[in-house]
């Protein structure tokens, strides 16, 4: 051990992490150990010095018998630069994944700073912490940065109670969840030996993350685990009913070959053959959209989520807790990867796509988007309804739906030049902008200075708000955000220029607001 590596306490040992230039980091700490389908349980104690060097193992997520073709997600089509270093190889999945990463500056200084908890994206079924990067908004000096890992899909989503009685199973369709409490209770209890504040927890993710954050919102598991929330192009008014996350099971269980009598056999199955089991029941229960869950999701429980966050109104648990809320202005070109003619729609193309969520309203609706983007071609008019369909509609029931703290709106406007300008603002545009990694991400962000300085201004205020509980911050450079409210429906819209204007999403709430599920 030399001098200069970065030595820190927890409850349970002490850890060595590394040094990236100002910052520590110390990756892949355990934070629970758990078996298949089963509660967390907190981790043993070791002696002498544990090496916090590494990221951990991923969520068990990828399908053995992948489907033919491109990849789903346009993010995967985009050219690498030439002098861009290889991509790293995946980390490995296995069902003991339970770590958190910590990106700190400080260290036993006598400073508390906010906490940044980042839930990683991918709904509920894929992806992982390791692959946030938060050094960039630690080496700032005035937050600690977490992300983790947590069970995934039918690991981490299927719902027993109705096959058993045991109690180490009542609630194994909010195993991930519960991952994910656990988790924050080890952050309380430690993360101030890492120089953060365990009274100013910020919990925040993009799509799939900020569904999590708002079941962890409404969850009395999770009460006084988490201080400020951030709800990124992941609106989350409603989970799983019971008898909808039954009847996925059910299906799970007939595509494995298992009677309802020998649920049991799930317990001892090979990872590969019960994800293989998933991703098929999957592909036959895909979502329309955001308001309607993918199967193996979280799911209404009487001691952990006992009803839904924001339907048909806020849960009372979320009237404490300030939130941060928005979404991107075209969100859904991100998943047109597999489908290249949604880039070249004609007018028949547009009213048969539109027809098939609008119904005999298409006509109008159409009508009004054409009132108000009178040069948009029809792709990109469908991209702008759907999208508003899809995720801003939801994200503005959520806003109205806030009681108590207040929430405050935003908007990302600025547009991708990546494939010609045909993504605009899509979905997961905003993570490089609020992690402050604008470099990492040029391709889809353009060069030039603007990324960049788009990148200091949202960056800025989402650690306001974890500091504070208001994204208002004078060195910034940003204009005053104020608070939503239902009189003027402040919303903060960045783009190159930003700026605050009243009821941004008005023709999507007004057009679309009763077609939001609850």
């Amino acid at each position: 051990m030399t001098s200069s590596e970065p030595i820190a306490d927890t409850q349970y040992g002490r850890l060595r992490g590394s040094l990236e230039g100002d910052v520590m980091a110390f990756c892949g700490i355990r934070y629970a150990r758990a078996e298949r389908f089963r509660p967390p349980v907190a981790p043993e104690a070791w002696t002498g010095i544990a090496d916090a060097l590494a990221f951990g193992a991923s969520a068990p997520q990828s399908n053995p018998n992948p489907p033919p073709g491109p990849p789903y997600v346009i993010l995967a089509q985009l050219p690498r630069p030439a002098n861009a270093p290889p991509l790293p190889p995946p980390l490995p999945e296995s069902e003991d994944c339970l770590f958190l990463n910590i990106w700190t500056s400080g260290l036993r200084d006598g400073r508390k700073r906010p906490v940044m908890v980042s839930l990683h994206g991918g709904f509920f079924y894929g992806g992982s912490g390791s692959a946030v990067d938060g050094s960039k908004l630690a080496a700032r000096g005035d937050v600690v940065f977490v992300s983790l890992n947590h069970r995934l899909n039918a690991f981490g989503y299927t719902h027993l109670a109705g096959l058993t009685e045991a109690d180490e199973f009542a609630h194994a369709g909010n195993a991930g969840m519960q991952d994910i409490i656990a988790a924050l209770g080890w952050i309380r209890d430690n993360i101030e030996n890492f120089g953060g504040d365990p009274a100013r927890i910020m919990v925040f993710g993009t799509s799939g993350g900020g569904m999590k954050t708002s079941f962890l919102m409404s969850s009395p598991a999770a009460q006084g685990l988490i201080h400020r929330a951030g709800v990124q192009s992941g609106p989350a008014l409603r989970f799983m009913e019971r008898e909808d996350a039954a009847a996925a099971t059910d299906r799970l269980l007939h595509r494995l070959n298992i009677a309802r009598s020998d649920w049991r056999s799930l317990l001892t199955l090979p990872m590969p053959t019960l994800l293989a089991g998933y991703h098929a029941v999957a592909d036959e229960l895909k979502p329309r959209n955001f308001t309607h869950l993918p199967c193996f999701a979280p799911v209404l429980d009487p001691l952990l989520l006992p009803q839904h966050p924001f339907s048909p109104r806020a849960a009372p648990l979320t009237n404490a807790i300030p939130m941060l809320i928005g979404c991107n202005a075209q969100e859904m070109s991100f998943f047109w990867g597999n489908d290249p003619g949604a880039f070249a729609l004609d007018e028949a193309g547009l009213e048969t796509r539109s027809q098939a969520f609008l119904g005999d309203r298409t006509g109008t609706v159409l009508s009004r988007y054409r009132q108000a983007y009178p040069d948009a071609t029809p792709s990109r008019l469908f991209l702008q309804l759907f999208s508003d369909y899809s995720i801003q509609a939801p994200i503005i029931a959520q806003a109205e739906r806030k009681e108590g703290a207040p929430a405050f709106m935003y908007r990302l406007d600025y547009q991708s030049p990546a494939l010609d300008g045909k993504l605009g603002a899509l979905h997961t545009m905003e993570t490089p902008f609020i992690l402050n990694t604008p470099q990492s991400a040029r391709a889809l962000l353009g060069e030039g200075d603007a990324p960049a300085m788009l990148a200091a201004k949202m960056s800025s205020a989402w650690v306001a708000f974890a500091t504070n509980g208001d994204p208002n911050d004078q060195a910034s450079g940003l204009p005053h955000w104020p608070a939503y409210e239902r009189n003027d429906r402040a919303t903060m819209l960045f783009d190159q220029s930003c700026r605050v204007e009243p009821d941004a999403g008005g023709l999507a709430r007004e057009i679309m607001g009763d077609l939001v599920e609850g």
